[in-house]
C-alpha cells in the first residue's frame, strides 16, 4: 500500500512538472526590433482575462461560456499584433506614463472590486483583489499590469501613426442627423428607434432582506408600514421621509422610470411590474415581494406612448437629459470613430508585418489543453 501511494505521488509530481514545462514553452515568437516569445501561460492568462471581461459585461462575478477555438486564435493574433506595435513604439520613443497605467489598471479592476465588495460586505484589500484576480485569470498583479501597459501602448502608437486618418473623421451634419432620425423614427426605442412606450415613474419604500434569517422581521416591518400608510398617498410620503431617520430599517425615495417592455417585466418581476402599471397616478400599491426584500410603491408620473421629436429627451432616466438630436449626433460620431479605428488598426498591422514577422508554433498550439 505504501508503495502504491509513493507511485501516485511520483506520477502527480511529474504530471505537474510536465504541465509547468508546457506553460513555459513558446506558442509564438514575435520579431521586429527583437525576438519576443509568447509563452503558453501568457496565452492562457490572456484568454482567462477575456473570459472574465466577457462575464463582467454580462453579470459581475458570473461564469461566462468559455471562448471557442476561433476566438482563442484571434486572441493569439491580438497578442502578437500588440507585441509588434509595442516594439515599433519603443523604436519611435512612444511610451505610457505610470499615471496613465495606474489609472487604466484601476478602471479595469473596478468590476472585480465591486464583485468582491458585494460578496464580502466590505471594501476588499489589495491582497483580496490580487487573490481573486489570480483565481479568475491566473494572472498576478504584475502580469495584469503588463497586459494593460501593452494595450495602452498599442493604442497610443496607433493614434501616433494614424493621426491623419483619425483627424479626417467628420461629425454628422444637421441634415445627416435628420436623415438618420427619419430612417428609424417609428421603431420602438428598444429596437433602435424613437417610439417611447407607455412609461411610469415610481416612488418606493424598500425593506431589505439580506438573508433568510432576517426575512420574518423584514416582513413584519413591511406589513407595519403598509398598515401605517393605509393606502394614503400623503402618509406614504411621510413614511418615505421617516426612512431617513437613524435605524429606520428601510429605504425610501424616488424609484426608476419603468417602460412597457417584456424584458423589463421579466427583470423586475411579473407581480411587481404588473402591479406598478396597474396603479393610477398617486395610487399606493399592496405589499410587493422581490428577491431582495419587500416594497411598497406609488406612481408619481405617467407618460403615454409617444414618437419622440429631435428636441425630446431620449431616455428620461439620463441625468444629462440628452435630447434625441444629441443622442443621434453622439452615436453616429462614435460609429464613425470606431470605423476609423478598425481601418487604422488593419492598416497598421499590415505595415508592421512587412517590417517584422510572427511565427506560430503549431505543434505547441495544437497541444494546449483548455
Amino acid at each position: 500500500m505504501k508503495r502504491f501511494f509513493t507511485v501516485l505521488a511520483f506520477l502527480a509530481f511529474f504530471g505537474g512538472l510536465a504541465f509547468a514545462q508546457m506553460d513555459l514553452q513558446p506558442v509564438a515568437i514575435v520579431r521586429l526590433s527583437k525576438s519576443q516569445p509568447i509563452s503558453v501561460k501568457e496565452f492562457r492568462d490572456y484568454v482567462n482575462w477575456m473570459n472574465l471581461s466577457r462575464a463582467n459585461a454580462a453579470n459581475v462575478g458570473q461564469p461566462a461560456p468559455p471562448l471557442n477555438a476561433d476566438e482563442r486564435r484571434q486572441i493569439l493574433d491580438t497578442i502578437s499584433n500588440q507585441l509588434l506595435a509595442c516594439q515599433a513604439a519603443e523604436q519611435e520613443n512612444v511610451t505610457v506614463t505610470d499615471r496613465e497605467l495606474n489609472q487604466a489598471v484601476e478602471e479595469e479592476l473596478k468590476p472585480l472590486t465591486a464583485y468582491l465588495t458585494q460578496r464580502l460586505g466590505k471594501a476588499p484589500s489589495d491582497t483580496e483583489v490580487d487573490n481573486e484576480l489570480r483565481t479568475q485569470t491566473g494572472m498576478t498583479r504584475v502580469g495584469f499590469r503588463e497586459q494593460i501597459r501593452r494595450s495602452l501602448l498599442t493604442n497610443k502608437y496607433l493614434q501616433f501613426k494614424k493621426q491623419a486618418l483619425f483627424q479626417s473623421v467628420k461629425p454628422p451634419t444637421d441634415a445627416e442627423v435628420q436623415g438618420l432620425y427619419s430612417q428609424v423614427r417609428d421603431k420602438n426605442i428598444f429596437d433602435g428607434g424613437f417610439v417611447r412606450p407607455d412609461t411610469i415613474r415610481i416612488k418606493m419604500i424598500w425593506v431589505p432582506v439580506t438573508n433568510q434569517t432576517d426575512k420574518p422581521a423584514a416582513l413584519e416591518r413591511a406589513n407595519r408600514l403598509l398598515r401605517q400608510i393605509g393606502g394614503d398617498a400623503g402618509k406614504f410620503d411621510e413614511a418615505v421621509d421617516d426612512s431617513r431617520k437613524a435605524n429606520s430599517g428601510y429605504v425610501g425615495g424616488d424609484g426608476p422610470y419603468l417602460y412597457k417592455n417584456e424584458q423589463i417585466r421579466a427583470a423586475m418581476g411579473i407581480d411587481f411590474y404588473d402591479t406598478a402599471f396597474g396603479l393610477r397616478q398617486g395610487e399606493v400599491s399592496k405589499l410587493l415581494e422581490r428577491a431582495d426584500g419587500y416594497y411598497i410603491i406609488k406612481v408619481i408620473e405617467t407618460l403615454r406612448q409617444k414618437i419622440l421629436t429631435l428636441d425630446d429627451v431620449y431616455r428620461l432616466e439620463d441625468p444629462r437629459r440628452t435630447t434625441v438630436k444629441n443622442y443621434i449626433f453622439i452615436t453616429e460620431s462614435q460609429k464613425r470613430q470606431l470605423e476609423a479605428y478598425e481601418k487604422a488598426s488593419l492598416e497598421l498591422v499590415e505595415e508592421l508585418k512587412k517590417r517584422g514577422n510572427v511565427q506560430i508554433m503549431d505543434s505547441t498550439y495544437n497541444n494546449i489543453v483548455w
